[in-house]
């Protein structure tokens, strides 16, 4: 069985959030401001892992280079002693 629920469609000002924001309780306050930083990071994120992403590497050729970088700085801190 389904049911569905109406939706509200309300537009508010940013003032008026804040309004309302701010009559919440303290703890209620600080969850809608955490809640709302996670939403944030998490768009963030996956913007840059949009970015990042990439077909041409997989992850023995990324352990491969990774191995060469510090095989090379391990031999120049050989030399520099």
């Amino acid at each position: 069985m389904t049911t569905t629920h109406p939706s509200l469609n309300l537009q508010f000002t940013y003032a008026q959030l804040l309004s309302l924001a701010l009559q919440l309780a303290k703890e209620d306050r600080y969850r809608l401001c955490r809640d709302l930083t996670r939403e944030e990071r998490s768009e963030s994120l996956k913007a840059l892992r949009d970015i990042f992403r990439t077909d041409e590497l997989d992850e023995e050729t990324i352990k491969a280079e990774c191995e060469a970088v510090r095989q090379e700085m391990y031999e120049e801190r050989l030399e520099s002693r």
